[in-house]
């Protein structure tokens, strides 16, 4: 309702929206000073200014059984799929600000929050380490390396780390993964 609401309002502009078109290639301007996208169906447009907004994805950890449980207890967005894990057990991956916030938005909704940050120091600013710090359901773990995503081959059960110190595998069970350790450019 909302994406036709935002069309209708477009199109009292005097814009023209093309759905969907693949581009091909860019040509950059020529003498004439406009740039040229040719598509894939065979059109193409003409412009003196392309603004390129390709999105982005969520960075993945690249672990054996992520992709077997995705959207069956890895996440990627704790604001999206947070509420599903209600009283449940979760773990956040990455040490950043992202992550750290998740990990405080998260410990109002489930039971346990488990922070897993690869390198030695969390990197998020220090006002939300101060506050991740103060929950009583938070557990963080440095230097650890998240190796596998565990499953019953429904859904997820746990994840396996390594302790980067020492080389010693660990796990913890639990019900959901957020991965949150960046974002890639399309």
């Amino acid at each position: 309702k909302l994406a036709r609401a935002l069309e209708e309002h477009v199109r009292e502009y005097e814009v023209v929206i093309m759905n969907p078109r693949r581009a091909r290639q860019l040509i950059p301007a020529g003498d004439d000073g406009l740039h040229r996208v040719q598509f894939e169906n065979g059109g193409e447009l003409k412009a003196k200014t392309l603004i390129l907004a390709t999105g982005a994805r969520w960075r993945e950890m690249n672990v054996p059984g992520e992709q077997e449980y995705r959207g069956r207890g890895v996440a990627y967005c704790p604001h999206c799929d947070g509420p599903l894990f209600k009283g449940k057990r979760v773990a956040v991956i990455g040490g950043g600000n992202s992550g750290v916030e998740a990990a405080i938005d998260l410990a109002g909704i489930v039971a346990h929050v488990t922070l897993l940050e690869f390198g030695e120091e969390l990197r998020a600013d220090a006002v939300l380490q101060r506050k991740l710090n103060s929950l009583p359901n938070v557990r963080v773990l440095k230097m650890a390396q998240t190796t596998e995503v565990k499953g019953d081959g429904q859904k997820v059960t746990g994840l396996v780390y390594k302790d980067r110190n020492n080389d010693e595998m660990h796990e913890v069970e639990l019900e959901g993964i957020f991965v949150q350790i960046g974002l890639l450019p399309n």
